[in-house]
């Protein structure tokens, strides 16, 4: 990514990341709600209705986590990518080991998108340096799910 496009990343980052709480509610319940299997994949969650979601502490910690991880990425995106690759490799790691497939991964993916873009009010143009970032990101995410099946 150029100096331009990292610029815009942590420009529109800055309104989700005011309020790290909700925004990572947001993004899981609708998660969700566009694709409710996989709600099955939280033993904590999977008894819960949405509403009670909304509420719950162990969602909210889990949304702060979401958020706390792509914080951690915008912070990061003036360095080199080997940080921003060790970041997502133990996202990655943690997730195979709880048998999160690619797929749920690729509906995580366009919920974040469709989140960012309502809540900051991208343009085409940031929207399109935002999908760049997730496919950046998503090909160390993919890559880490293929070295680990093979070593598995």
């Amino acid at each position: 990514m150029n100096c331009d496009e990292i610029s815009e990343i942590k420009k529109t980052w800055e309104i989700p990341a005011a309020s790290p709480t909700e925004s990572g509610v947001a993004i899981l319940i609708q998660f969700f709600t566009k694709y409710p299997s996989n709600l099955e994949k939280f033993s904590t969650f999977r008894d819960m209705t949405l509403e009670e979601l909304k509420e719950s502490p162990r969602l909210k910690a889990h949304a702060n986590r979401v958020i706390k991880v792509f914080d951690d990425s915008v912070q990061v995106l003036d360095d080199d990518s080997s940080q921003l690759e060790e970041i997502w490799v133990k996202v990655t790691q943690s997730h195979f080991n709880r048998q999160i497939e690619k797929q749920s991964f690729n509906e995580l993916k366009e919920v974040i998108l469709e989140v960012l873009t309502a809540a900051c009010s991208l343009n085409d143009q940031q929207i399109e340096i935002w999908v760049k970032l997730m496919d950046f990101i998503y090909d160390i995410i993919f890559r880490t799910i293929d070295e680990l099946e093979q070593g598995a």
